[in-house]
């Protein structure tokens, strides 16, 4: 059992970055030190207790089993790669986008100079970038192949039945002009699993604040498609099997 839930597995490996990652988080925190305002510490950080995944029943693996894969150093470890990886990311972007001015709301609603999207999309889609290429330097050191960074599912809510998308299904589909089979498939930003990325050990969202950081950012709600009337959180936990938690600069891991 020990050796099924912690060995390392053949499957989806976590995508990797740059090794300049390795070393982002001294030049963030001098950042930080130069713009005080863009770090400010705020109270209520909440701990992550991931509830077991109902899909590992399939492969004998418990529930305590699971949990226990989960927590101690390791799983200490991963949420705290992932929400420095989200600190450095909000620090980085400001600094490069903005010259460490956080946009008022009024500046977040109107769009991003010269671009046809909201100032806040244009940074959160910049943010989630820088995020997602440290966490792919930290996971591959701490849990190599048992993770996945934006990975596809497609959920059927009326057979309760999840299935994965390789990356390269997804874009065979596109070049065959079927994009549209792709509508309604998830793509939470943090996957991490056994090694085969069906059998879920936890979920992560990143949420990027645009102008206020002491606020999290909420779970976006479908508003259309096979989800509509639900949010992200709910749909990850009916489909993955395990509740998902945001991650928010300075705030967190979040429910």
């Amino acid at each position: 059992m020990a050796s099924m839930l912690l060995a390392a597995c053949a499957g989806v490996p976590g995508r990797g970055a740059p090794d300049r990652y390795a070393q982002s988080f001294d030049s963030a925190t001098s950042a930080c030190r130069q713009i005080p305002a863009l770090c400010a510490q705020v109270a209520g950080e909440e701990t992550v207790v991931p509830q077991a995944a109902r899909r590992l029943a399939g492969t004998g693996a418990s529930v305590a089993a699971v949990r226990m894969a989960l927590n101690g150093d390791l799983k200490t470890q991963i949420e705290q790669a992932l929400q420095q990886c989200a600190e450095h990311a909000r620090t980085k972007v400001l600094s490069d986008k903005r010259q460490g001015q956080i946009p008022t709301q009024a500046e977040c609603d109107q769009p991003a100079p010269g671009m046809a999207v909201k100032l806040a999309i244009y940074l959160g889609d910049e943010m989630h970038k820088e995020a997602l290429l440290c966490a792919g330097e930290r996971l591959s050191q701490l849990v190599p192949g048992r993770f996945s960074l934006e990975p596809r599912y497609r959920y059927d809510r009326t057979t309760k039945q999840t299935t994965f998308i390789s990356e390269e299904e997804a874009q065979s589909l596109l070049r065959q002009w079927r994009g549209d089979e792709l509508k309604g498939t998830l793509r939470p930003d943090v996957v991490i699993h056994s090694g085969n990325p069906l059998q879920v050990r936890a979920v992560y969202d990143l949420k990027f604040p645009c102008a206020d950081g002491s606020r999290p950012t909420p779970w976006t709600r479908h508003t259309e498609g096979p989800h509509q009337g639900f949010d992200q959180k709910q749909v990850y936990w009916d489909a993955l099997g395990v509740e998902p938690f945001r991650i928010v600069p300075w705030l967190g891991i979040l429910k």
